[in-house]
């Protein structure tokens, strides 16, 4: 028996859904994205949404639409490259904040705001909101939330601008995709040419019934091709109309490790989180767990090595990231809509019976 640590899963409803957008003739960005960003705004409670191909993109997009470039670009080093590598695709100077080393989100009071800094990415780490408030006191420019783990987390939202994510493995999976959210009508337009190279039309907008409007004008030169299609929004469309669902089967599966784990002097159980993107805790002897975990079959991760371990990253260690350290005790168990009650307990067994040799 293998159990696996991340699982997508997409009911009956969403495959034929696909297989008629996979059959119109129309799988571009369409009319199915464009239901997607309408019904995504309406759930999160923003006026605008913009649909990608990536949350990566997004969070480029994301400092292309405010015109930032220069500069420096704050986030943590306890995070994706994502948030760090499109300061670098905006000519950037990338500086790493250390973490609340229980939220595993940025410390406000970790950030060295200088007259350089232009904007921070805040990431919404494992599902707990960062805290945007703390940040505000310290910071008065671009503040880009990153959501990715935070799908739909009551009280999201708080950043200027706010980025979430539908890589295969999140609590909203796709296959890949993103969002961004706003409430400012100028950034909306801007994303929105800006997400397809400076064409200030989408195709699926020039076609009106019989006629195809050929021409456009393109008057911008930063733009990127980033926009979602009708294969990925369809998928998306499933996903939200099952996620309460699926996000609540998380967290009763989150529930039921802590109450086996609450307690025990070799595990610090992790803090509450609405999505569970990653049941993770602090671990006495992490690698050894993880080692005899995979020996019967079950797939551990860490989530995440720093980006202030990585060779290329180290430059962005600017000032000292003691809480970041944590990660060295963090291992993330299994967790996804699809685990069983039979298999997690398999799971909680093999952890408890390493405890105790």
């Amino acid at each position: 028996m293998t159990i696996n640590l991340l699982k997508p899963t997409y009911d009956e409803q969403t495959k034929k859904e696909l297989l008629e957008v996979l059959d119109s003739g129309w799988v571009g960005y369409g009319p199915k994205t464009k239901e997607f960003e309408e019904t995504f705004a309406k759930y999160v409670g923003a006026k605008y949404a913009v649909a990608t191909n990536s949350a990566t993109s997004a969070l480029d997009l994301c400092l292309k639409a405010y015109d930032i470039t220069g500069g420096e670009l704050i986030t943590p080093a306890f995070t994706f490259v994502s948030d760090a590598i499109v300061g670098e695709w905006n000519d950037m100077d990338v500086t790493f904040a250390d973490i609340n080393p229980r939220t595993f989100c940025i410390d406000p009071e970790s950030l060295n705001i200088t007259e350089k800094t232009k904007a921070i990415i805040a990431v919404d780490c494992h599902g707990r909101l960062a805290d945007i408030e703390g940040i505000r006191k310290k910071f008065s420019g671009l503040i880009i939330e990153d959501a990715a783990h935070a799908m739909y987390t009551p009280g999201v939202g708080k950043g200027d601008i706010v980025v979430y994510s539908f890589q295969a493995v999140k609590s909203l999976p796709i296959f890949d995709g993103g969002m961004i959210t706003t409430n400012d009508e100028s950034i909306y337009k801007n994303l929105r040419s800006l997400s397809w190279l400076g064409i200030e039309k989408l195709t699926y907008e020039r076609v009106n019934g019989k006629k195809y409007d050929w021409d456009y004008d393109i008057k911008i030169g930063n733009g990127i091709k980033a926009y979602m299609t009708d294969v990925q929004a369809v998928i998306g469309l499933g996903q939200l109309r099952r996620l309460e669902v699926t996000n609540a089967r998380r967290r009763q599966i989150q529930e039921r490790y802590n109450n086996a784990f609450e307690g025990e002097d070799w595990c610090q159980t992790p803090e509450y989180s609405h999505t569970v993107q990653y049941y993770t805790a602090e671990w006495k002897d992490r690698d050894g767990l993880g080692a005899y975990l995979a020996e019967h079959g079950i797939h551990t991760s860490v989530h995440f090595k720093p980006l202030s371990e990585m060779t290329y990253w180290k430059k962005a260690i600017k000032n000292p990231l003691p809480n970041t350290e944590v990660w060295k005790n963090l291992l993330s168990l299994p967790v996804h809509n699809d685990l069983t009650d039979q298999q997690q307990d398999f799971v909680i067994d093999k952890v408890r019976e390493f405890y105790a040799i």
